[in-house]
Protein backbone atom coordinates (compact mmCIF):
# COMPACT_ATOMS: atom_id res chain seq x y z
CA UNK A 1 0.00 0.00 0.00
CA UNK A 2 1.31 3.84 -0.71
CA UNK A 3 0.10 6.52 0.98
CA UNK A 4 0.03 9.81 -0.88
CA UNK A 5 -0.12 12.74 1.05
CA UNK A 6 0.31 16.37 -0.48
CA UNK A 7 -2.41 19.13 -2.15
CA UNK A 8 -4.53 17.73 -5.21
CA UNK A 9 -1.71 18.79 -8.04
CA UNK A 10 0.79 16.87 -6.53
CA UNK A 11 -1.37 13.44 -5.23
CA UNK A 12 -2.57 13.96 -8.76
CA UNK A 13 1.06 13.70 -10.14
CA UNK A 14 2.27 11.10 -7.55
CA UNK A 15 -0.93 8.35 -8.91
CA UNK A 16 0.59 8.96 -12.02
CA UNK A 17 3.91 8.51 -11.27
CA UNK A 18 3.69 5.25 -9.39
CA UNK A 19 1.30 4.23 -11.92
CA UNK A 20 3.95 4.68 -14.87
CA UNK A 21 6.38 2.74 -11.93
CA UNK A 22 4.07 -0.08 -11.85
CA UNK A 23 3.59 -0.33 -15.99
CA UNK A 24 7.18 -0.57 -16.37
CA UNK A 25 6.83 -4.04 -14.31
CA UNK A 26 4.73 -5.65 -17.10
CA UNK A 27 6.27 -3.97 -20.39
CA UNK A 28 7.13 -0.47 -22.14
CA UNK A 29 4.85 2.26 -21.31
CA UNK A 30 3.45 4.08 -23.50
CA UNK A 31 3.37 7.92 -22.65
CA UNK A 32 2.14 10.41 -24.82
CA UNK A 33 0.24 13.80 -24.37
CA UNK A 34 -2.19 12.51 -21.97
CA UNK A 35 0.47 11.96 -19.20
CA UNK A 36 1.76 15.73 -19.34
CA UNK A 37 -0.23 18.01 -16.91
CA UNK A 38 3.00 20.72 -17.45
CA UNK A 39 5.53 17.77 -15.79
CA UNK A 40 7.21 16.05 -18.86
CA UNK A 41 10.03 16.18 -20.97
CA UNK A 42 10.36 13.52 -23.80
CA UNK A 43 13.86 13.43 -25.32
CA UNK A 44 14.58 10.86 -28.22
CA UNK A 45 18.36 9.11 -27.09
CA UNK A 46 19.88 7.25 -30.36
CA UNK A 47 19.94 3.59 -30.18
CA UNK A 48 22.96 3.19 -30.01
CA UNK A 49 23.38 5.45 -26.83
CA UNK A 50 20.48 3.70 -24.74
CA UNK A 51 22.76 1.34 -22.67
CA UNK A 52 25.44 4.31 -22.22
CA UNK A 53 22.82 6.59 -20.95
CA UNK A 54 20.48 4.10 -18.85
CA UNK A 55 24.19 2.62 -17.28
CA UNK A 56 25.14 -0.07 -15.12
CA UNK A 57 22.03 -1.73 -14.14
CA UNK A 58 20.57 1.55 -14.74
CA UNK A 59 23.06 3.80 -12.81
CA UNK A 60 23.25 7.08 -14.70
CA UNK A 61 19.26 7.26 -14.72
CA UNK A 62 19.22 7.09 -11.18
CA UNK A 63 21.93 8.84 -10.45
CA UNK A 64 19.89 12.01 -12.87
CA UNK A 65 17.15 11.15 -10.63
CA UNK A 66 18.66 11.58 -8.01
CA UNK A 67 20.16 15.51 -8.81
CA UNK A 68 17.47 16.46 -10.38
CA UNK A 69 14.74 15.42 -8.86
CA UNK A 70 13.08 13.45 -11.74
CA UNK A 71 11.58 10.09 -12.67
CA UNK A 72 12.78 9.16 -16.27
CA UNK A 73 12.23 5.85 -18.06
CA UNK A 74 12.37 4.80 -21.68
CA UNK A 75 9.23 4.19 -22.93
CA UNK A 76 7.49 2.64 -26.54
CA UNK A 77 10.30 1.41 -27.95
CA UNK A 78 9.61 1.86 -32.27
CA UNK A 79 12.75 -0.40 -33.31
CA UNK A 80 15.41 0.64 -35.64
CA UNK A 81 14.79 3.76 -38.07
CA UNK A 82 17.01 4.63 -40.68
CA UNK A 83 18.09 8.14 -38.82
CA UNK A 84 21.57 7.27 -39.34
CA UNK A 85 22.31 6.17 -35.34
CA UNK A 86 20.18 3.02 -35.92
CA UNK A 87 16.98 4.74 -34.73
CA UNK A 88 15.94 6.18 -31.28
CA UNK A 89 13.80 5.31 -28.08
CA UNK A 90 11.76 7.88 -26.19
CA UNK A 91 12.53 9.24 -22.44
CA UNK A 92 10.36 10.53 -20.69
CA UNK A 93 11.32 12.98 -18.11
CA UNK A 94 8.54 13.70 -14.87
CA UNK A 95 9.08 16.22 -12.68
CA UNK A 96 9.47 20.37 -12.09
CA UNK A 97 10.95 22.19 -15.20
CA UNK A 98 14.10 23.21 -13.52
CA UNK A 99 14.38 19.53 -12.48
CA UNK A 100 13.87 18.41 -16.40
CA UNK A 101 15.85 20.92 -17.82
CA UNK A 102 18.72 20.05 -15.73
CA UNK A 103 17.93 15.99 -16.94
CA UNK A 104 18.13 16.66 -20.05
CA UNK A 105 20.90 18.67 -19.90
CA UNK A 106 22.85 15.93 -18.67
CA UNK A 107 21.63 12.70 -21.32
CA UNK A 108 22.57 15.22 -23.94
CA UNK A 109 25.87 15.39 -22.23
CA UNK A 110 26.51 11.63 -22.32
CA UNK A 111 24.91 11.55 -25.58
CA UNK A 112 27.70 13.78 -27.06
CA UNK A 113 30.29 12.26 -25.10
CA UNK A 114 29.43 8.89 -27.41
CA UNK A 115 28.41 10.62 -30.69
CA UNK A 116 30.74 14.34 -30.50
CA UNK A 117 29.11 16.83 -32.11
CA UNK A 118 25.33 15.64 -31.96
CA UNK A 119 24.15 18.23 -30.35
CA UNK A 120 26.98 20.93 -30.89
CA UNK A 121 28.13 21.05 -34.80
CA UNK A 122 27.82 24.45 -35.64
CA UNK A 123 26.43 25.63 -32.57
CA UNK A 124 27.64 29.27 -31.32
CA UNK A 125 27.52 31.25 -28.76
CA UNK A 126 23.38 32.01 -28.28
CA UNK A 127 21.29 33.93 -26.01
CA UNK A 128 17.72 33.79 -25.37
CA UNK A 129 15.62 36.76 -24.12
CA UNK A 130 13.15 35.08 -22.75
CA UNK A 131 12.39 34.45 -19.12
CA UNK A 132 13.10 30.93 -19.19
CA UNK A 133 15.46 29.49 -21.59
CA UNK A 134 18.89 28.32 -23.01
CA UNK A 135 22.36 30.01 -23.81
CA UNK A 136 25.28 28.21 -25.03
CA UNK A 137 28.67 29.47 -24.73
CA UNK A 138 30.99 27.55 -27.18
CA UNK A 139 34.67 27.24 -24.48
CA UNK A 140 38.34 26.15 -26.18
CA UNK A 141 39.71 22.72 -24.98
CA UNK A 142 41.58 24.49 -22.27
CA UNK A 143 38.31 26.50 -21.13
CA UNK A 144 36.35 23.81 -20.37
CA UNK A 145 38.68 21.96 -18.14
CA UNK A 146 39.01 24.92 -16.31
CA UNK A 147 35.66 26.11 -16.07
CA UNK A 148 34.51 22.39 -15.04
CA UNK A 149 37.31 22.03 -12.52
CA UNK A 150 38.01 18.95 -10.22
CA UNK A 151 35.32 16.86 -10.24
CA UNK A 152 33.37 19.11 -11.50
CA UNK A 153 33.43 21.26 -8.46
CA UNK A 154 33.88 24.66 -10.43
CA UNK A 155 31.06 23.95 -12.94
CA UNK A 156 28.62 23.48 -9.69
CA UNK A 157 30.14 26.39 -8.32
CA UNK A 158 28.99 28.62 -11.01
CA UNK A 159 25.32 26.99 -11.12
CA UNK A 160 24.89 27.71 -7.24
CA UNK A 161 26.22 31.03 -7.59
CA UNK A 162 24.28 31.75 -10.60
CA UNK A 163 21.11 30.25 -9.52
CA UNK A 164 21.06 28.53 -13.57
CA UNK A 165 21.38 24.87 -14.20
CA UNK A 166 25.56 25.13 -15.78
CA UNK A 167 26.18 21.73 -18.03
CA UNK A 168 28.64 20.96 -20.60
CA UNK A 169 27.37 19.45 -23.40
CA UNK A 170 30.74 18.30 -25.69
CA UNK A 171 32.85 21.79 -25.38
CA UNK A 172 29.57 24.08 -25.20
CA UNK A 173 28.50 25.63 -21.95
CA UNK A 174 24.83 25.22 -21.69
CA UNK A 175 22.96 27.55 -19.33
Amino acid sequence: TVEILGGDEERRKARKYVELVRAQRIGPVNVDESHDDGDLTMIAVPHNCVGFVTGSQGNFLRTCEDEWGTLMFFCDYQGPSTDGYGGSERLAIFGDLHGRCGAELKVMAAIETKIPGYYTTNLGDTHTWDDWGTDTVPLQPDQLSYALGKKGSTRRKLARASGCILEYVGSVAFL
